[in-house]
Formats: C-alpha cells, structure tokens, sequence
C-alpha cells in the first residue's frame, strides 16, 4: 500500500516527467535542426533532424526545406539562451527527482540506478562538449 510520502514521490515524478516532455517538445519544435555543419552523416542515418522528420512527413519542397532551415538557424541563439536559463532548474529537479526515486529502491536497485544515472549523465556531457546542449533538439 502507498503511504503519503510515496504516493507524494510518485505524483512529483509524473508532473517532472510531464513538465520535460513539454519542455522537450517545445525546445525540439522550436530548436529543430542546427544544420547539417553540425551533424554527420552517421548521426543523421541514426537521428533525422527536424527538417528531415518535416521533409519525410509534408514532403516539402527544396525551396520549402531551405526555409525552413533559414527560418530554425534564426532561432537558433534564442533558443541557446532559453536552455542557458533553464538547465540550473532542469538540473535541480533532475536531482530531486532521482533522490525520491531512489528512496524506493532496495540496495540491489540503487547500484543499478547509481549505474544507469552515470551512463546517462555521460551521455549528456559528451552531448554537452560538442555543442548540443537542450537534450534531443532535433529528434
């Protein structure tokens, strides 16, 4: 039976999880692709950006995509300093979202959380060192 506190727990760790898919959504529609000077070509066989996802789903035209494309890069540092503001925030409830979780965990669950939180966190700061901040921006 869930006592107050982890029922407490679980309702914070579905309004974070809410309040990311917003931000990320907003964030990826918003950021979209940063163009193609940032991506290779194996990350895009793996990841279609925003303009790819756009191109495949309304077939758009080459003149249609370029716009598209002027019209992101030109958000592009708007959206830089959106993310700049938010990350501390994001990072801070991160943090209180993995304490709660983790006070539901037995020992055995921890260390594969403690596990699992460091491969992701490995994950975003090489992310982070190549200049992709905002998590999956064109995904």
């Amino acid at each position: 039976m869930l006592n107050r506190s982890k029922l407490y727990a679980v309702g914070l760790l579905l309004g974070v999880f809410t309040a990311g898919l917003v931000v990320g959504g907003a964030v990826s529609a918003a950021w979209g692709d940063r163009g193609a000077a940032e991506s290779t070509a194996r990350d895009r066989d793996r990841h279609p950006s925003y303009t790819d996802r756009l191109q495949q789903e309304l077939d758009l035209t080459q003149d249609q995509r370029d716009s598209v494309e002027r019209i992101l890069a030109g958000y592009q540092s708007a959206m830089r300093e959106l993310w700049t503001e938010l990350r501390p925030r994001m990072d801070t409830i991160r943090t209180e979202v993995r304490s709660h979780i983790m006070s539901l965990l037995d020992d055995a669950q921890r260390g594969a959380y403690r596990a699992r939180n460091a491969r992701v966190d490995s994950i975003r700061a090489a992310r982070d060192r190549n200049g992709r901040r905002g998590g999956s921006h064109d995904r």
